[in-house]
């Protein structure tokens, strides 16, 4: 544990070094306040709206900038210190394979939780001195909710980004089929689902609906936020069996860049 220690310090480091963790954090910062203001003033008056709509606004934002932020920060992992000659490096000293991608994954995973908690404690301040609808634990406990659901979500795009740097040669190839990605998995899977349950209204049960919305961590994190707020549009499955889909995404993406890993050649 101790290389994995070192290992995960260097990243936290390097994303502190690179002003990633300050600029995700005034990025998150910026958007939390921008929906709060921005859904208060949709009526025409500063009119501060419920807290379910203020969080739903911000669910939907979130899900789409969190994964490409995460994959912006993991394209290069590999492939990227590959290229200038630092991992082969890395490797020479008495360091498993295992231990580096671990390492390295804690190092990125930490960097993004405190871009997050950051980033949405805005909104906390934010009601400390201002008449809203709501009370601080209800927030608290939204606030909460997402940003554990959003750095678990964020990790599962992390680990898609290791898998993808370790299965090509160059950066420039890295970040065009992440891009592809995260349309698909962000933008195009709702798309298709929406056509497929408007499309098959009279084959398709709610069941069906349900388990293929599950099938996709965005959607799942969507979900468990939604069931916490108590505005879910189906009958779901318990919150902790969501959470436990997205922790499945996280072992099944590190299993396989681990296989990945092992087997490279440099």
């Amino acid at each position: 544990m101790r290389a994995v220690l070192l290992i995960a310090r260097k990243e936290f480091a390097d994303c502190i070094r690179n002003r990633w963790l300050v600029f995700g954090a005034i990025l998150f910062a910026v958007l939390s306040v921008a929906v709060f203001f921005g859904t208060a003033a949709i009526g025409g008056t500063l009119q501060y709206q419920p807290l379910a709509t203020v969080m739903s606004s911000l669910l939907s934002l979130t899900v789409f900038v969190l994964p490409l932020l995460a994959l912006m920060l993991s394209y290069d992992a590999f492939v990227g210190e590959e290229e200038a000659g630092t991992l082969l490096l890395m490797l020479t000293y008495p360091i498993t394979r295992t231990e580096w991608l671990l390492g390295k994954t804690c190092g990125q995973a930490a960097a993004l939780a405190c871009v997050l908690t950051a980033g949405f404690a805005v909104l906390p301040v934010l009601h400390l001195f201002l008449d809203v609808p709501y009370g601080m634990g209800a927030l608290l406990q939204s606030v909460a909710t997402l940003v554990a659901t959003g750095w678990l979500l964020g990790i599962v795009f992390m680990l898609a980004a290791y898998w993808v740097s370790l299965s090509v040669r160059h950066k420039a190839q890295a970040l065009a089929l992440l891009l592809v990605v995260w349309f698909v998995v962000v933008l195009l899977y709702d798309l298709a689902l929406l056509v497929v349950s408007v499309a098959g209204a009279d084959v398709l049960s709610r069941t069906t609906l349900v388990g293929l919305m599950l099938v996709n961590p965005a959607s799942v994190f969507r979900l468990v936020n939604q069931s916490v707020l108590g505005i879910a549009p189906l009958a779901l499955p318990a919150v902790s069996v969501m959470i436990g889909i997205m922790f499945a995404w996280i072992a099944a993406l590190f299993g396989i860049c681990r296989t990945v890993f092992v087997l490279r050649r440099l």
